[in-house]
């Protein structure tokens, strides 16, 4: 695989994780030069090249359905996607909770995605898979019924739930956590006015935890430096 296109370091870091996550469903002979990456000031944030590049690398092995895109989860990519949010205010949380006999679970366990809407940014959708923790710039998806199964409902974070007591706050800094297992990120932490939250995925199960990182957490993983120069 190689970038021959000029594009600043970021971008080429981006399409270059974005044609090997694309890439990792076919052939070992595949080969993938990305000619050119087109950017501007405004509209490309974080996530954008290499979601694009994961696309036309699907697109032209004709492979757009292989493999759905689920956002990206690189430590230098989350990095720079939380230093992008710092200074912000978080104006809405939505979340997809699992409902079954008219009743969910507690907080954790009942929440399956989440949407971060902060002040003059595009929506980011979070989601874990095992212990890999994923973002993506996307709108929510609707509420759906799973018949005698349940359903899933998509709504505003209510109140007592974790997520909930942060809206309105301002994000003063923040870290990304790292996995001992795996190159990837699997959690954040996030320093608001009111406190630190923790939002993380170990072993496919959600931790929320206003404060720092639960022990449970630390033992498999890393708190990075604060991306505004904080400390914990």
């Amino acid at each position: 695989m190689t970038v021959a296109a000029v594009v600043g370091d970021e971008f080429r870091h981006e399409a270059e994780l974005g044609a090997w996550w694309a890439l990792r469903s076919q052939p070992a002979t595949v080969a993938v030069t990305v000619t050119e990456v087109a950017v501007t000031e405004v509209d490309t944030g974080v996530g954008d090249v290499y979601e694009a590049t994961a696309r036309a690398v699907w697109q032209s092995l004709s492979a757009e359905g292989q493999r759905r895109y689920v956002g990206f989860s690189d430590p230098r990519m989350v990095t720079a996607w939380l230093r992008s949010m710092v200074g912000r205010r978080l104006d809405q949380v939505t979340e997809a909770r699992y409902w079954h006999a008219e009743q969910r679970g507690p907080d954790v366990e009942s929440l399956l995605h989440a949407w971060l809407f902060f002040d003059h940014a595009l929506p980011i959708g979070i989601r874990g898979r095992g212990d890999q923790f994923l973002l993506a710039t996307e709108d929510p998806y609707g509420s759906y019924d799973m018949g005698p199964h349940g359903r899933t409902e998509v709504g505003p974070a209510q109140h007592p739930d974790v997520l909930s007591r942060f809206i309105g706050a301002r994000l003063n800094d923040g870290a990304v956590i790292r996995s001992h297992h795996s190159e990837y990120s699997c959690g954040l932490v996030l320093r608001f006015g009111p406190g630190d939250l923790t939002i993380a995925t170990l072993a496919d199960e959600w931790i929320l935890a206003p404060g720092a990182p639960p022990a449970a957490l630390t033992r498999h993983s890393t708190v990075g430096p604060f991306v505004g120069g904080g400390h914990r």
